[in-house]
C-alpha cells in the first residue's frame, strides 16, 4: 500500500509540474533559442535542420552532446555551444551560465533515472525541430523511454 502512494504521489508530483504558468516568457525564449541555434547550425553545415538531431547524455559524470543527421553523429557539441540551445548568445558564453546548464541537465537525468529505475548513462535525450516545433524524447540502450516537455527539462535551469 505504502508503495503504490508513493507511486500515486510521484504522479502528482509530475502533473503538477507539467501544470506550471510560463508568466516570464521562460519556455518560449528557450524554444525560440533552440529553433534558432538549430536553424544557425543548419545553415552553417548546409543540411536541412529537419534531419538534425541534438543527442545529451552523461558519461562519466560529464554531459556530452553531438549534432546528428538522422541516425549519424555529425558534430561534437562542447558545454559551451550546448548552452546557445538553452540561452541567448551573450548569456551561454559566460562560463558560470555553462556551468549551470551542464549541472541543469545532469540534475534532469538523475532525477529521471531515478523516477523510471535506469542508469543515468544508459539515458540520452534526443532533441529535434520539426516544423519550428520542438520533440524531446528519452531513449535508454535504443529503446524509446517517453516524450519529454520542454517545461518539465527547463525547469532545471532556473
Amino acid at each position: 500500500m505504502l508503495k503504490k502512494s508513493k507511486s500515486l504521489r510521484q504522479k502528482l508530483k509530475e502533473a503538477v509540474t507539467d501544470l506550471t504558468v510560463d508568466i516570464f516568457g521562460y519556455q518560449k525564449k528557450i524554444s525560440d533559442n533552440i529553433i534558432s541555434h538549430t536553424g544557425l547550425i543548419s545553415k552553417q553545415i548546409m543540411i536541412p535542420k529537419e534531419r538534425l538531431f541534438l543527442k545529451v547524455f552523461q558519461k562519466d559524470h560529464i554531459i556530452k552532446a553531438f549534432i546528428f543527421n538522422q541516425s549519424r553523429a555529425i558534430q561534437v557539441v562542447p558545454i559551451k555551444k550546448l548552452a546557445h540551445f538553452f540561452m541567448d548568445r551573450e548569456s551561454a558564453n559566460i562560463p558560470s551560465f555553462q556551468n549551470k546548464i551542464a549541472f541543469g541537465i545532469k540534475k534532469y537525468l538523475k532525477d529521471f533515472s531515478e523516477e523510471n529505475n535506469l542508469d543515468v548513462e544508459a539515458i540520452d535525450v534526443w532533441i529535434h525541430v520539426k516544423d519550428d516545433k520542438i520533440m524531446i524524447q528519452a531513449f535508454s540502450s535504443d529503446q524509446f523511454i517517453q516524450d519529454i516537455s520542454i517545461s518539465s527539462l527547463i525547469k532545471f535551469f532556473r
